[in-house]
């Protein structure tokens, strides 16, 4: 795992503790940087939640064929996924009161060029590509 990626507790967001979801969001210094000093726990969880239903149900298909993210817990996905949000790579966004993650074609670039990200590397890519591809089927009619 990247530097600077906690691991999430196991369990449901309900029953972790205040001091782990303020884990988590420790690593946050960008668009997500208010989450963290942020005096409402309730808002950085339910951002968490998101988070893990979203890779969950979203990426699944897609993830489940790496040999690393099959593996993984998957508050790890949700982990990265808003990492990347936080660092402007993923853009979150609403549709139709749904929320949705994108990655850009240029997300790709900006994961090779980080070189705290260099051990981490494919799987990031995977994840990347997993986020690409499931923006492809949802654009279809």
């Amino acid at each position: 795992m990247a530097p600077g990626i906690p691991l999430f507790p196991q369990g449901l967001i309900p029953t972790v503790s205040a001091s782990s979801v303020r884990e988590f969001a420790r690593p946050w210094t960008g668009h997500l940087a208010r989450y963290r000093n942020h005096q409402n726990d309730e808002h950085l969880e339910a951002l968490i939640a998101e988070a893990l239903r979203y890779t969950g149900f979203h990426l699944e298909n897609d993830l489940s064929v790496s040999p690393y993210w099959s593996k993984v817990p998957l508050a790890r996905r949700a982990a990265l996924l808003l990492f990347l949000v936080d660092r402007g790579v993923v853009i979150r966004s609403v549709a139709k009161g749904r929320p949705t993650y994108e990655a850009p074609d240029n997300a790709v670039l900006w994961a090779t060029g980080q070189a705290a990200l260099a051990s981490f590397l494919v799987p990031t890519l995977e994840f990347i590509a997993a986020l690409q591809s499931h923006r492809c089927r949802s654009a279809r009619p």
